[in-house]
């Protein structure tokens, strides 16, 4: 007698890990094929743990398959030669799988399908056929010794109107080794129970098609062109035709000659050393679609990761376009009156600490009136540190950064997307919280201006240090230079960043002499009012930084693992 071992034992730690993988399986949905990666990896989720299952086995597994009332419970019986799985006119009869197993098989450690729980029988305790109940496997032990090392199952119809019972058949077809197809003359030429017959002869599974309960009109080159419609080959398979027999047939089925022929090749085959038994073919048969698939997986993997990496190129090329069109926007919106409101503003400062401001007041407040009856020019241009943010959300604007982003947005979806709506990245770019609201961009952008104000009190508190009753700067006081940065700092939010520094050089020019200490003083406001322009301007464009990491964060959580 024949214990097959596996050619190349399976590591199962290996395997473990691939499942792993599987179980946590993502992927953008960018590359061509990307559709087929799910299957494939339902199926590699599926084989895999059979092969383990199988690889440590010497038992040959012969699984009947077949559709509602075509006798496939009673041909079970005549090939196990006792009545163990119920039959009768009752449809469906097989609510489970019902097998026939040597008391010597241990059929239940490392089964590898969790949804079924397998019940072992002992053929003595057996009162009567029984019918299988749903989510186990009913195995009745024997010891026939003839049977041993033979694995008989009776599994429920492949065209059951029950999705259970549909998959349980479909589920014991890959521990099959041998596959006995049951059919019946008003069945044989039904299409939907035939794709399993097609796929399992398509992998070069060994199988036996019985059509059953035939009228003798009815000739196996008539069923061979119904399966070539079928396009399955008579050629891929054994086919043997049962003659209708009335009453319980049972009894007479075990002495049908095909019958006899299909008991008496699944015991030869478990006891003979010639040749490769169907055991070992299928041990083959899983190596290699395992292997095919796994191949298949990695090349589509291969492809999604550089489409990835594709997109996100894509991704930062539209967000650089939008970076652009934000600066160029902010600069649109500093008009003309407002570089005059800055040369105006700096004027008051510097007349506040003029030695001839007050012979010169009035012709200054002529000057002055009309631009503050208008709301041009405040008298009072510094403040608390709330009433100077105040000022910078009235002086700033949210349209720009708000139209921007939503212009992207409206890119990225039309132009990014991937075409199939199932496709994990298609729906991830659309959850709530990837697109920026505009709450959002009003909070980002305070939370900006506060930044910036921060950052303009550091700068003055370590410029004015030092700075005593006794060594002034000039007409540079700390209060002036305060009410100069404040300004800037109001500049730089309405829009005039690209500009600040021309303007405050030009607005300041008249009123600085060449004396050492105030020309120190100009050139440290320069600089103060460059890097204000210049942390403002860093801190738009991290507005469309923070929306274009929300969709290059959707494609990487969804990238394959290396």
């Amino acid at each position: 007698m024949v214990r097959e071992q596996p050619k190349a034992p399976l590591a199962s730690e290996d395997i473990r890990e691939v499942l792993e993988l599987l179980k946590g399986l993502q992927y953008p949905g960018l590359a061509p094929g990307a559709r087929s990666l799910p299957g494939l990896a339902e199926g590699l989720s599926e084989l895999l743990p059979v092969m383990v299952y199988k690889e440590g086995r010497s038992s040959l597994w012969a699984v009947l398959l077949g559709g509602t009332g075509t006798g496939k419970s009673s041909i079970f019986n005549a090939l196990c030669g006792a009545q163990i799985s119920a039959s009768g006119v009752e449809r469906p009869k097989t609510s489970g799988s019902v097998g026939f197993v040597h008391e010597d098989e241990d059929i239940a450690q490392g089964f590898p399908f969790p949804f079924i729980e397998p019940v072992l029988i002992p053929l003595e305790e057996l009162r009567g056929p029984i019918s299988g109940t749903r989510g186990t496997f009913q195995a009745v032990r024997h010891s026939a010794q003839e049977l041993k090392n033979l694995v008989l199952v009776d599994t429920p119809d492949v065209d059951s109107i029950e999705p259970f019972n549909r998959l349980t058949a479909e589920k014991f077809s890959y521990l099959a080794d041998v596959i006995v197809f049951v059919t019946s003359q008003e069945k044989y030429a039904d299409e939907a129970p035939y794709q399993l017959l097609k796929r399992e002869t398509a992998r070069g599974k060994t199988c036996f098609l019985i059509v059953n309960k035939v009228s003798e009109d009815i000739t196996p080159d008539e069923v061979s062109r119904t399966l070539s419609l079928q396009e399955v080959t008579s050629e891929s398979l054994t086919l043997a035709l049962i003659p209708y027999i009335p009453g319980d047939p049972s009894g007479s089925l075990a002495d049908q000659k095909s019958l006899k022929d299909l008991k008496r090749f699944l015991i030869e085959k478990i006891n003979s050393d010639k040749g490769p038994s169907p055991l070992s073919r299928n041990r083959d048969i899983n190596r290699l679609r395992a292997a095919g698939n796994l191949k298949e997986l990695d090349r589509l993997f291969l492809l999604e990761q550089k489409a990835a990496e594709e997109w996100k190129g894509r991704l930062g090329d539209l967000s650089s376009k939008a970076s652009r069109e934000l600066i160029s926007l902010e600069e649109r919106r500093f008009a003309s009156e407002s570089r005059e409101y800055i040369k105006t503003q700096i004027r008051a400062f510097f007349d506040r600490y003029d030695l001839l401001a007050r012979p010169r007041r009035f012709v200054s407040d002529l000057v002055l009136f009309p631009l503050r009856m208008i709301g041009v020019v405040k008298n009072r241009v510094s403040g608390s540190r709330e009433e100077i943010l105040e000022r910078m959300k009235k002086k700033g604007s949210t349209s720009p950064v708000r139209e921007t982003i939503e212009k992207l947005n409206r890119e990225v979806l039309t132009d990014l997307s991937p075409f199939d709506e199932d496709a994990p990245l298609h729906r991830a770019m659309r959850q709530e919280g990837i697109k920026l609201e505009q709450r959002e961009i009003e909070g980002l952008i305070m939370q900006q201006h506060e930044m910036l104000l921060s950052w303009l009190e550091d700068a003055f508190s370590r410029l004015s240090k030092g700075l005593t009753g006794s060594r002034k700067w000039g007409i540079y006081t700390t209060s002036m230079l305060w009410g100069v940065m404040v300004l800037a700092l109001e500049t730089v939010v309405g829009g005039g960043f690209t500009v600040l520094d021309a303007i405050f050089g030009s607005a300041l020019a008249p009123f600085i002499t060449k004396g050492a200490v105030e020309l120190f003083a100009t050139q440290e406001i320069k600089k103060i009012t460059r890097e204000l322009a210049s942390r403002y301007r860093e801190g738009l464009l991290a507005i469309v930084e923070e929306q274009r990491r929300r969709y290059a964060d959707c494609v990487d959580s969804l990238a394959p693992g290396p």
